[in-house]
């Protein structure tokens, strides 16, 4: 196996690269993708594709500079919306511009789901998922709970599961959504 980036030429490190359909990225490569992206996500992707996706990430860092929440929605990963623009941010920083965030938009959703997640002892994570039809990205899932692995009766769970609706809140059916919940 070549101990070089396939999009860079870089040397691998022993953490961090991601495999593709057809080579292997650097761990600093990785790091100028799209944090939703999954190991699935890289998996499909061939170099030409991973280098598109580098190209959108370059042109996002534009559209993430203009961007101007009139809204938002903070919590483990805040929410900022745009409703003038159709333009949405999820971020886990606050710094968002920094963090070249994707500017995502609100006709590119398909439906935004509130998931319960059991874990292997038996206690529950709430996660959100926004699927997308977006050529760079189809699926933007995070946990809402700070901590993993809530009892189900706790108040930390139902803190969690008010915070998951106010995310859900925070976009209009009216704009054609569809809406899944737990």
């Amino acid at each position: 196996m070549d101990n070089k980036c396939s999009i860079c030429g870089g040397n691998l490190t022993d953490f961090g690269s991601r495999d593709l359909k057809d080579g292997i990225v650097c761990r600093y490569c990785v790091k100028k993708a799209s944090p939703w992206l999954s190991d699935e996500d890289y998996l499909k992707k061939d170099v030409k594709a991973f280098r598109r996706h580098l190209e959108y990430r370059e042109k996002n860092q534009k559209k993430v500079d203009s961007f101007e929440p009139q809204k938002t929605i903070e919590g483990k990963y805040s929410i900022y919306l745009n409703r003038n623009n159709g333009e949405f941010v999820i971020s886990k920083r606050k710094d968002y511009k920094k963090d070249n965030a994707d500017v995502l938009y609100y006709k590119d959703i398909k439906d935004i789901s509130i998931i319960e997640e059991k874990d292997q002892t038996g206690n529950y994570n709430l996660l959100m998922q926004f699927r997308l039809k977006n050529k760079e990205l189809d699926n933007v899932c995070f946990r809402v709970n700070e901590f993993p692995g809530l009892e189900k009766e706790s108040k930390e769970y139902k803190s969690a599961l008010d915070k998951a609706y106010e995310y859900l809140n925070g976009f209009d059916e009216e704009d054609g959504l569809v809406f899944v919940e737990v």
